[in-house]
């Protein structure tokens, strides 16, 4: 595993999912934040994440309409 000092950018990538997933200890979590509030090319990466995931979270409840149902089953092949 890189550290910030080696490669800044490839460790807040490594950390960047636990980061948001709120798994880093005090420490991990400072300096990630730290990383983020110098480097654009890592904020944009977490800004984009941060938007994917709530979109995730949003398709997930949101309930697909009767009639897409059916046109997605019509469009099923079956495996034999």
């Amino acid at each position: 595993m890189t550290s910030f000092a080696d490669d800044p950018c490839a460790r807040c990538e490594e950390v960047l999912q636990p980061y948001l997933d709120r798994e880093l200890d005090d420490a991990e979590r400072a300096e990630a934040e730290y990383h983020l509030s110098l480097c654009s090319y890592c904020r944009k990466r977490y800004r984009f994440e941060e938007h994917l995931r709530r979109l995730v979270r949003q398709a997930a409840v949101v309930e697909m309409a009767p009639e897409l149902k059916a046109r997605l089953a019509a469009l099923r092949t079956p495996l034999h």
